[in-house]
């Protein structure tokens, strides 16, 4: 049997009265991938930030082995301490420098390094020689405090070729799309040549082919005798990748067993604590034609749109499509080919150099008039764009124009009807905790995901623009976003799916588009090949652009 390298005993987490983590045990062996399970808000994140050091333990102790084989009690006051201890996290939720560029990121990770305890782990003084990462070779260059931008950039681009994970180190972060700040996360996490490696949904932004290629990457580190905890809602992906499988449940460990013992259908069981059923597209078993019944009245038109991005580039070039009422059509893609662009130019976030944007028979300009055409909108990143993270829950659940006017009179808000509202609407999409009081940032990604989702889903818009509108959400918690876009397009509204999970948008997309380098392309052709599909999102074809 492998040494425990990383080992947890009765550890426990709360927060007042809330109980996050509840006396969990928890042991990672050497040389494996051991994934996490559970719904969201079941202690998964927590239980990571304690071992990173972001949190400490309210009971329980936690040890680590280093590389010496010597064991000893992780006492991890900071990430730092963490690191330190050869232990490296890409979180759900980015921990970059925005206004940095991606170059400078990494070299400040690597900085901490430099300025380890004496005799600690990682410090300069017993950094092992052996690694055969191109970091290490050039970390001479770094200070503590101080560095030469080329040396950082040398550094990124040695460790972008390393592990096949391209992104332009002298970008800044903030003009960076969602999948490409997770590239820099998990450049972050290698660099300092982690022993112990979290990884919290390191594959929610991929494509199918990318993720194959980063499974490689990780499986190279597990070769190399480095432990990593793999947290996904992807049960195809666990299943894949993983050798040992952890339940969580309601902050409680209720399942941990060898990959392969449960199905999916089975770990979902553990997860949720009873029987969960697949969401059906079809209604009475064939699909509906969003072109009978007069419900393909035109709901959005794009007519030759051109968009830039962030630094000036065409992020958007040239596309033309349109959408119905009583249909769902989704877009696909590799995060970061002008998906953001496209959603944003629609909802009037971003001005558009050309073509036209046409929303019910309208051109309105602005998000204020965007919105009142009836438009909803579900942002790729929730934290940025989606919540306001000091409100409260309630406060961002009535963050629409539609909801403010409906609990106002006179322009003053109705506190009871407020609190209706939320406490509705909380209880609806299973808000945990469903505390109404609670900042936002005190939530779950997830829980944070579904504050959007009830505060544009509830107001029932005649188009819907969902942007990655699963991402971070369990298996529950997705099938009841995928049951409500239904419920949309069978109440003949229009959704728009941009979505970088394929098998989202095919579940539930009527036509398909493919979005490759800023340009939009017609899918619906290729829907069941996988491999097609996956050379249209990497841009490996000559297929021109279709409507």
């Amino acid at each position: 049997m492998a040494e425990n390298i990383l080992e947890l005993r009765n550890v426990t987490k709360t927060f007042g009265e809330f109980v996050a983590v509840d006396s969990v045990d928890f042991a990672l062996q050497a040389g494996e991938i051991h994934a996490i399970l559970g719904e969201n808000g079941a202690g998964k994140s927590t239980l990571m930030n304690l071992i990173y050091g972001l949190y400490q333990p309210s009971d329980g102790r936690i040890y680590v082995t280093d590389r010496e084989g010597w064991r000893h009690r992780l006492h991890a006051k900071s990430p730092r301490d963490a690191i330190i201890n050869g232990i490296g996290m890409v979180h759900q939720h980015f921990m970059l420098i925005e206004n940095l560029t991606v170059a400078e990121n990494i070299a400040l990770s690597l900085g901490q390094l430099r300025t380890g305890r004496k005799g600690g782990r990682m410090g300069e003084g017993n950094r092992p020689e052996s690694s055969n990462l191109p970091i290490f070779q050039s970390l001479k260059k770094l200070g503590a405090f101080w560095f030469k931008k080329e040396n950082a950039i040398e550094i990124t681009d040695a460790l972008s070729e390393q592990f096949g994970l391209t992104v332009d180190p002298t970008a800044l972060v903030r003009t960076l799309s969602v999948g490409l700040k997770q590239r820099v996360e998990i450049l972050k996490a290698l660099a300092v040549d982690a022993r112990i490696l979290i990884l919290d949904e390191p594959t929610a932004v991929l494509s199918p082919q990318e993720v194959e290629g980063f499974f490689t990457i990780l499986r190279n580190l597990q070769a190399d005798g480095r432990a990593i905890i793999f947290i996904s809602h992807k049960m195809k992906e666990v299943l894949s990748i993983s050798d040992r499988i952890t339940v969580l449940r309601r902050g409680k460990k209720v399942y941990l067993g060898p990959t392969g013992e449960l199905t999916a259908r089975e770990l979902a069981r553990e997860m949720i604590g009873e029987e969960i059923n697949e969401v059906e597209r079809s209604v009475g078993g064939e699909l509906p034609n969003p072109y009978e019944n007069g419900s393909a009245d035109s709901v959005l038109q794009l007519e030759n749109l051109t968009v830039l991005g962030s630094r000036d580039e065409i992020a958007v070039s040239d596309v033309s499509m349109e959408t119905h009422r009583g249909e769902i059509v989704g877009i696909a893609g590799v995060d970061g080919n002008g998906q953001r662009e496209l959603a944003e130019a629609i909802m009037g976030l971003r001005q558009h150099t050309s073509g036209a944007i046409s929303i019910l028979g309208a051109n309105p300009h602005g998000t204020k008039a965007v919105r009142q055409r009836g438009v909803g909108y579900i942002p790729e990143d929730r934290q940025t764009t989606g919540i306001i993270a000091s409100f409260s829950v309630t406060e961002n659940l009535l963050l629409n124009v539609t909801h403010l006017e409906r609990t106002a009179r006179w322009n003053i808000l109705n506190e009871t009807k407020k609190q209706d509202i939320a406490e509705q609407l909380i209880t609806a999409y299973d808000i945990r905790p469903p505390v109404t009081n609670t900042p936002a940032a005190a939530l779950s990604g997830g829980n944070q995901q579904k504050v959007v989702l009830a505060r544009e889903i509830s107001l029932q818009p005649d188009l819907l623009i969902a942007v990655n509108p699963t991402r971070g959400l369990d298996v529950n918690a997705a099938r009841y976003v995928h049951e409500n876009l239904l419920a949309q397009r069978n109440k003949k509204k229009s959704v728009l799916l941009i979505s970088t999970e394929l098998d989202e948008v095919l579940l539930l997309s009527d036509r398909l588009f493919v979005m490759s380098r800023g340009q939009l392309i017609e899918a619906t052709a290729q829907r069941n090949d996988i491999e097609a599909l996956g050379l249209l999102m990497t841009g490996e074809t000559d297929t021109k652009q279709k409507t």
